[in-house]
C-alpha cells in the first residue's frame, strides 16, 4: 500500500532543534516536479531604548566597554534563523522516500536594546550624541541581516543534493529520512550562517574602534 502526507518540518537556529509531525495515513503520491519553492525572509524588531540604569550598571553588562575604555552607552543585538520547510514522504513495502515542497528562511534580528545611562538626561548634549552612535550599531545589525538574507537566497537556488521528486531522501523508516532532510538544509545554511556571524562581529567592532567619542568629547561638558 501507497502513503503520502505532507510534513512539517521546523529548525530553530541553522543547527536547531526540529519538530516534526508525522505524516496522517491514508493519500497518494502527488506526483514528480522540481523542487523550487523557497524564500527567506529578513525581520528587525523595533529598537528598545533604556535610561534606567547608571553607567556603573551599565558597564557591568555583557558586552560593554573592555580595553580601558569607559563605556558611555551599550547596545545588545541578539539574531536568529529559523529554518521551516515541508516535504513530502511517500511509503512503500518497507521503503521511504521523501523530497522538499517547500524551504523558507527567517532572518531575524529579534532585539535591539540601548542602554544610555541615566545620568545624561533626554535632550542633552552627551545623551544625544551617545544615541546616535548606539543607533549605528542597530543600523549595522539590520544592515547585516539583509545582507546575508541574500547570500543565503543565493545559496539556495544554485544549491545542489536538495532532495527533490527527482531525486528523493530514501530511507527505511520516516525517521530516518526526516534526519537526512534536515541534514541537507544545514549543510547549505551552516556555513552561511557561520560567515554571517564573523561578518556581524566585524562590523560591529569596527563601530567602536577606535574609542567613538574622543572626536566629540569636546562637543559636551557633562560627561561622567
Amino acid at each position: 500500500m501507497t502513503r503520502a502526507a505532507l510534513v512539517l518540518l521546523a529548525l530553530l537556529g541553522a543547527c536547531g532543534p526540529s519538530i516534526i509531525e508525522r505524516p496522517a495515513a491514508g493519500g497518494s503520491p502527488s506526483g514528480r516536479g522540481k523542487f523550487h519553492r523557497f524564500r527567506v525572509l529578513a525581520t528587525a524588531a523595533p529598537v528598545q531604548i533604556r535610561r534606567d540604569l547608571s553607567q556603573r550598571e551599565i558597564s557591568r553588562l555583557p558586552g560593554a566597554a573592555g580595553g580601558g575604555l569607559k563605556t558611555q552607552g551599550l547596545t545588545t543585538i541578539k539574531h536568529s534563523l529559523a529554518t521551516h520547510t515541508r516535504f513530502s514522504t511517500a511509503t512503500g513495502d518497507a521503503t521511504v522516500y521523501a523530497w522538499f515542497d517547500d524551504v523558507i528562511l527567517e532572518v531575524s534580528v529579534s532585539t535591539i536594546v540601548i542602554y544610555i545611562p541615566k545620568e545624561y538626561a533626554p535632550g542633552s548634549c552627551e545623551h544625544e550624541i551617545v544615541l546616535a552612535h548606539e543607533r549605528s550599531h542597530g543600523r549595522a545589525a539590520r544592515e547585516q541581516a539583509v545582507l546575508f538574507a541574500a547570500e543565503l537566497e543565493r545559496a539556495l537556488s544554485t544549491a545542489e543534493g536538495l532532495p527533490t521528486r527527482f531525486d528523493p531522501v530514501i530511507s527505511t523508516d520516516f525517521d530516518a529520512a526526516a534526519a537526512r532532510l534536515k541534514e541537507a538544509v544545514s549543510k547549505i545554511v551552516d556555513p552561511v550562517y557561520a560567515r554571517y556571524e564573523k561578518d556581524e562581529a566585524e562590523a560591529q567592532a569596527k563601530l567602536d574602534r577606535p574609542d567613538p567619542y574622543d572626536a566629540v568629547y569636546r562637543k559636551c561638558t557633562g560627561w561622567r
